[in-house]
């Protein structure tokens, strides 16, 4: 008896799949001590069942328990998986969760909140905002209202690794975009509708390496720093920002606000670097100087165009714009407009400033900031 039952603990603790068969023999042919004795075959009989009744049921027991292994492991399989698998399904929530904060709503407002551009850069709204945060090759300013478009934010970060990929070393600092609903942004006549963005120059100290700052440096007409001894305008690497923005299809980018001087410089450049004549024609239409333009002498302020799906609630120019000459070049009104911006003709010579348009001289538009 002993012997049995410790064979049969062994049987137990190896799990093996014909255990449960085998201990239900064994249990049949030893008894624990002190149980009753098994009936014998004549009282079976007299309980209605024959000695191969008995049998027949002890083969079914053993084929059930033969079954119970794989079944039990298959079940074991399928727990584990559903185990594996909690995290992923909580990450890919948390990520949607985390795209619909991002984006300005709530998983009840997701549906009702599509990105929209409405009324006009100075006097307008905006809804499913996008956020644009730092990454490598880019960083927002301390403070920056940082919500816009999608097709605002993605151009912006598709230009930040243009230039980054092509002259290493480089992160492009931007400060405010608009406010996640839109409307009136203090410190700005325009960046009401998610279309706007102020964006720092590239920066190089006086052995030509690239300086990273906190803040917009401005810059005289020279392309000396001011208030950064020995800094200097980056031709180089802000032309290559320009380009980037106007053969960027997606973006459409309407306006390229910068002084006269720095505008004369990226076109200069451009011309050394023997640049195609039909994009530097686009480059001096997009580039604007405005009338008060030492506050363009620290940032490029980019506008991008109405999307198409979203004619007829938004505004390309604002609610009041002055004429706006061609600029230094002279060429502005007869040049081809981006890529991807077919009414861009119509108003490269216009541009908005938020104040009544008697107040602005025909020659030179106030600020758009």
């Amino acid at each position: 008896m002993p012997l049995l039952r410790a064979f049969r603990d062994r049987l137990l603790a190896s799990r093996a799949p014909v255990a449960a068969a085998l201990l239900v023999a064994l249990s049949a042919a030893a008894p624990a001590q002190g149980a009753p004795p098994s009936k014998a075959p004549d009282q079976a009989e007299q309980l209605g069942k024959s000695p191969q009744d008995s049998r027949r049921g002890a083969r079914q027991s053993s084929a059930a328990a033969n079954d119970a292994g794989p079944a039990a492991r298959s079940a074991g399989v399928r727990a584990k998986t559903s185990q594996d698998q909690r995290p992923s399904k909580k990450r890919a929530a948390n990520r949607v969760e985390s795209t619909r904060a991002e984006r300005g709503g709530t998983a009840a407002e997701a549906d009702e909140r599509k990105p929209l551009s409405k009324g006009a850069p100075n006097r307008g709204r905006l809804t499913g905002a996008v956020r644009l945060r730092s990454s490598r090759h880019l960083k927002t300013r301390d403070g920056a209202r940082t919500w816009g478009l999608p097709v605002l934010v993605k151009a912006l970060r598709r230009a930040a690794f243009q230039v980054a990929k092509r002259h290493g070393d480089s992160a492009l600092l931007v400060g405010d975009l608009s406010a996640r609903t839109g409307g009136a942004l203090d410190g700005h006549n325009s960046h009401q509708t998610g279309r706007d963005a102020d964006v720092g120059f590239y920066v190089v100290n006086s052995k030509g390496k690239t300086l990273r700052t906190a803040r917009f440096v401005a810059f005289d007409d020279k392309g000396n720093a001011i208030g950064l001894p020995g800094a200097r305008f980056d031709d180089m690497r802000n032309w290559a920002l320009v380009e980037a923005l106007l053969q960027d299809r997606q973006a459409g980018v309407k306006y390229l606000f910068v002084t006269d001087a720095l505008k004369a410089r990226l076109l200069a450049h451009a011309a050394k670097k023997r640049v195609p004549e039909e994009l530097r024609a686009r480059a001096a239409a997009a580039m604007m100087s405005p009338r008060d333009a030492d506050l363009h002498n620290d940032h490029f302020h980019i506008r991008v165009m109405c999307p198409a799906s979203m004619r007829g609630a938004c505004v390309e120019e604002s609610a009041a714009r002055p004429a706006c000459a061609a600029g230094a070049t002279g060429t502005a009104s007869a040049a081809s407009p981006p890529a991807g911006a077919p009414e861009a003709a119509a108003h490269a010579s216009t541009v908005d400033d938020g104040a009544p348009a008697a107040a602005a001289p025909a020659t030179r538009p106030t600020a758009p900031r």
